[in-house]
């Protein structure tokens, strides 16, 4: 596979499909994951691998690029490394290990399915991720069948969709997104994202350099966007790099007319509006171009 190209061919050619499993997965209010492993008739066990196939062939040679905290490109596919997420993954593959009894389903209390494909030996299984389509748009309506010339409804509230969408694979100890969101959805990771914030946030220079930073830091925690960013820094060595050079800071502050203020050596937040200006300034988002000198704020770095 090439290094920026998604190659599909060469996804599916080690992928040996000679054998499905279908499990459905949910939570229980504790948040401890459950899940059931249905039998799958043949024919529908093939249409359902026909489906996988034609699917990874739609994303065939998008760009492939790395995974980013903060969002995803048009037309590319995400890739990162299993041990990246390898508590929630674990956390689910063990719970696929023990499922549950199948009798008396009801959709609703399952979240995501997790398509697995074996080969003979058992070995090296590739997982397949898609959140559950519960079918909502049937619950506002009507679905019945004609028997005899009479029409009767049938208890859509029951019925479990299958569309042909993938959201992530799990292969080869790789991770390759096609729904951004929807990995930070099955695998629950607003809370992963909101501790590495807060621990990027703890960092002993912010206070002593900025003034009210705690009212900063509440804010920051509050907004969604402002925590996938500032988790992303959670390994960048150089995320009080603007303290450290206050006169740089200032003239990129002038420069940019930022609505932030330098008081005796320190940086003063106000109010909430100043959030933003704060993170780019702490993920060094700020630059100028090369041949153009146009001024521009990168905030997916």
């Amino acid at each position: 596979m090439s290094d920026d190209i998604f190659n599909a061919k060469t996804l599916l050619n080690s992928i040996d499909n000679s054998s499905l499993m279908l499990h459905l997965t949910g939570r229980k209010r504790d948040n401890d994951l459950y899940s059931i492993t249905p039998t799958i008739e043949s024919k529908v066990q093939t249409e359902i691998i026909n489906m996988i196939e034609a699917q990874i062939f739609y994303y065939d040679n998008q760009r492939l690029k790395a995974y980013n905290i903060v969002g995803s490109s048009d037309e590319t596919v995400e890739v990162t490394e299993f041990e990246n997420f390898k508590d929630e993954l674990d956390e689910i593959i063990s719970s696929l290990k023990v499922p549950n009894a199948c009798s008396n389903i009801d959709p609703n209390d399952y979240d995501f399915f997790v398509y697995e494909l074996r080969n003979k030996k058992g070995k090296n299984p590739v997982y397949i991720f898609r959140r559950l389509n519960k079918m909502k748009a049937l619950k506002k309506g009507i679905i019945g069948q004609i028997i005899n010339g009479a029409f009767s409804s049938l208890e859509s509230s029951k019925f479990l969709g299958i569309d042909n969408a993938l959201d992530f694979i799990v292969i080869n100890k790789k991770i390759f997104v096609f729904h951004h969101i929807s990995l930070e959805r099955i695998l629950k990771l607003k809370d992963k994202f909101k501790e590495k914030a807060k621990e990027v946030l703890n960092n002993d220079e912010f206070p002593d350099k900025i003034k009210n930073f705690n009212k900063l830091k509440e804010k920051a925690l509050e907004n969604g966007n402002y925590v996938k960013r500032l988790a992303k820094l959670h390994d960048n060595g150089k995320v009080t790099a603007f303290l450290d050079q206050i006169d740089r800071t200032k003239s990129v502050i002038d420069q940019f007319d930022l609505d932030i203020e330098v008081e005796n050596g320190k940086l003063v937040y106000r109010d909430e509006t100043q959030v933003g200006n704060f993170i780019n300034l702490m993920q060094d988002s700020y630059y100028r171009t090369l041949i153009g000198k146009q001024n521009g704020i990168d905030e997916n770095r």
